[in-house]
C-alpha cells in the first residue's frame, strides 16, 4: 500500500510519521497491546520517558510514602487520598478556560512540578495512585470534563470534583451543570486507563489545532488508537485535515 502512495501523500505521511516518533516514541510502542496500558506508564510515555520513570521522581515517591503513613495513622483511605492531593502535593486549580487545558495542566509529571492542574492532570495523578495502591477509584467523563468517583459500589460511591479539592457533587448536580452537552452516551461510565489515555491525547491534539496541524493530527491518531469510540476525535481530525494547506 505504501508503495502506491502518491507523491502528494508521501510528502504528508512521512513528516507526520517522524513527528510521531519524535513526540513520544514510548507511547507508540504501546500499539497492539493497549489492554495492558497503565496510568503510570502512560504518564512517563507522554513526556518521552520510558515506562518505570516514576521510580526516580522524588515528588511521586514522597507522595506514596505520605499516603502510606497517613493511611497507617488514620485508617481512612479516602481522607489520605485527598490529603495527598491537596495538602501534601498542594495541587491547585489552574483556573477556568485556557489555563486549565495547557500541557502543564494535563500532563501529570508537569502537574507535580508546577502544582497547578486542570481536571485531567489531577485525575490522572489520582488514578496513578489508585493503580499503585489498589484503591477503589475511577475517573468519569462528562462533556468537556472529568471527575473522580471513590467506592466500588456505585450506589454508595462518593464523587470528587478535581477542580474543587474533592468537593462532592451528586450525579444529578453534574447532569444539571453540564446539561448543554454535547453528550455522547459515554458519560458517567468509568474510563479504562486506555480510554483515559486516549482522551488525554485528544486534549493534547486540541492544544495544537490552531497552531501546529501536523502535531495535532499526530495526537489525534494516538487518541483514536486508544479511545476510538469517542466521537470528538474523528470530528477534530477532520477539522485539522480541512485546514491543511493544499501543497501538503
Amino acid at each position: 500500500m505504501l508503495a502506491r502512495l502518491s507523491a502528494l501523500a508521501k510528502r504528508f505521511f512521512w513528516p507526520v510519521l517522524i513527528v510521531v516518533f519524535a513526540a513520544s516514541l514510548a507511547l507508540v510502542l504501546w500499539s497492539g497491546r493497549a489492554e495492558t496500558m497503565s496510568f503510570r506508564d502512560a504518564a512517563c510515555s507522554f513526556e518521552d520517558r520510558l515506562p518505570g520513570c516514576l521510580d526516580s521522581i522524588e515528588f511521586w515517591n514522597g507522595g506514596l510514602a505520605y499516603f502510606d503513613s497517613s493511611l497507617a495513622t488514620t485508617g481512612d483511605t479516602l481522607w489520605s487520598l485527598k490529603s495527598l492531593l491537596w495538602t501534601y502535593w498542594g495541587l491547585e486549580f489552574a483556573g477556568a478556560g485556557d489555563a486549565a487545558v495547557t500541557a502543564e495542566a494535563i500532563l501529570p509529571l508537569h502537574v507535580l512540578q508546577m502544582k497547578k492542574s486542570g481536571c485531567m492532570g489531577l485525575s490522572w495523578l489520582a488514578m496513578m495512585l489508585a493503580e499503585a495502591r489498589d484503591l477503589p477509584l475511577s475517573v468519569i467523563m462528562l462533556p468537556g470534563h472529568v471527575f473522580l468517583r471513590y467506592g466500588a459500589d456505585s450506589s454508595t460511591a462518593i464523587n470528587l470534583e478535581p477542580n474543587r479539592e474533592g468537593y462532592s457533587y451528586t450525579d444529578a448536580e453534574y447532569r444539571e451543570k453540564y446539561k448543554a452537552g454535547p453528550w455522547t452516551g459515554l458519560e458517567f461510565k468509568p474510563l479504562t486507563a486506555t480510554q483515559f489515555v486516549g482522551l488525554a491525547a485528544f486534549n493534547m491534539g486540541n492544544l495544537y489545532l490552531d497552531s501546529d496541524l501536523r502535531r495535532a493530527l499526530t495526537w489525534y491518531r494516538m487518541a483514536e488508537e486508544f479511545f476510538s469510540e469517542y466521537p470528538g476525535i474523528k470530528a477534530n481530525q477532520e477539522i485539522a485535515k480541512s485546514r491543511l494547506p493544499d501543497h501538503l
